[in-house]
């Protein structure tokens, strides 16, 4: 089974995680998407676009988190996970990109010229990082990465690390 935002959700991130990721969609998506996701969310729940619009971030994640099974749900999956890394573990997540030498600004990667890392470089890092990141946040951005990136390299390193 391949890894996609709705399985990294579902199995690597625990509850407090999904939340923290789903809530961050909330906060930092275009308005565009939020507006996109509160459409999918009144039609698959049976609500106005208003009642979902008015309730507040957690609860909006929390409405998010219970349609994990649905398909067409994934941008938004996967457009959380951009905004958690981006704005939230950029931290980690350029800590990763300079062990690499993949350029970035603050761990938004800066154009395509750059090296895909291959799994012993994911090895490396994640040896040379796991004394400064957490194991669980490590394997969700990994997944990221290869989910949202296409970066193959990454795959056999996160089933290797587990998700628990």
């Amino acid at each position: 089974m391949s890894w996609n935002a709705r399985r990294i959700l579902r199995e690597v991130a625990d509850p407090e995680r999904r939340q923290r990721i789903l809530r961050a969609f909330w906060r930092y998506a275009d308005p565009p998407a939020k507006v996109m996701a509160t459409a999918q969310l009144a039609r698959s729940l049976h609500f106005r676009d208003e009642t979902i619009r008015r309730m507040p971030a957690d609860k909006k994640a929390e409405l998010l988190a219970s349609r994990l099974g649905s398909s067409e749900f994934e941008p938004t999956f996967e457009a959380a996970l951009v905004q958690y890394h981006t704005h939230e573990a950029n931290e980690m997540m350029a800590a990763f990109l300079d062990r690499w030498h993949v350029p970035h600004v603050k761990g938004s990667i800066e154009g395509d010229d750059y090296k895909e890392p291959d799994a012993a470089a994911v090895r490396e890092a994640v040896d040379a990082l796991s004394s400064q990141y957490d194991h669980r946040d490590i394997a969700i951005y990994l997944a990221s990465a290869g989910a949202l990136m296409g970066w193959e390299g990454v795959w056999a390193v996160v089933e290797e690390m587990g998700t628990g």
